[in-house]
């Protein structure tokens, strides 16, 4: 039983990481195991709603084939993509709309501790409460340039990257907005998403506006 369990799990790890169906030939070959082996583990995945069936073309003549596609559970991502789709109009309006979104994301983030008067470092204290992770950061007359991974809107970014843009730049310009006396200054935002590799990189410029006045 254990082996048994071990062979399917490999069965459903090429399913997942599969960007199209398979067909037990095409699993039996990577597995290196016996076709009539491979479609017993795909009968039972089924069986558990861990994958379903699919029609394939024919490679020549003769029947079509039957391919393997792993069910994906829906996730907090899939959820904001296909709110993100109905916004519905030009892609300029859903920029605009995404970014009253992250304005609001940020009045309900509340205060958020940052070492210092830094904008840069400010901006990381936010992004990392929100599951963002920063991978690097540059300053360079009085730009600050954040390079980001592991956003958790990547799957939004990779179909309706406006949409990212204006929820990250409307929730970043409210979080600096609400802290500017603290920082001293006030700050322009500008991001451009990337999803690229898996992760969501950010290019993230603030550039300093109009200091506060000091009374």
């Amino acid at each position: 039983m254990p082996r048994r369990v071990k062979q399917r799990d490999r069965v459903l790890e090429l399913l997942r990481a599969a960007t199209a169906p398979l067909d037990a030939q095409h699993l039996a070959a990577q597995l290196d195991l016996h076709v009539t082996t491979v479609r017993f583990h795909l009968g039972g995945l089924v069986e558990e709603g861990l994958a379903r069936t699919c029609r394939l073309d024919a490679a020549g003549v003769g029947r079509p084939r039957i391919g393997y596609e792993a069910i994906r559970e829906p996730s907090y991502a899939d959820l904001v993509a296909l709110m993100a789709a109905q916004l519905g109009g030009t892609e300029a309006e859903r920029e605009r709309k995404a970014e009253d979104a992250g304005r609001d994301w940020a009045d309900r983030l509340g205060a958020v501790d940052a070492a210092g008067p830094d904008a840069a470092a400010y901006v990381i204290a936010v992004l990392e409460r929100l599951g963002f992770q920063v991978q690097s950061a540059m300053s360079a007359f009085g730009t600050h340039t954040l390079t980001l991974c592991t956003c958790p809107l990547v799957e939004t970014a990779r179909r309706n990257p406006e949409v990212v843009r204006g929820i990250q730049r409307g929730l970043i310009q409210r979080a600096l907005d609400n802290a500017e006396t603290a920082l001293g200054a006030r700050f322009a935002v500008d991001v451009t998403p990337d999803p690229d590799g898996g992760n969501c990189s950010i290019g993230l410029v603030l550039r300093q506006r109009a200091a506060v006045p000091t009374v």
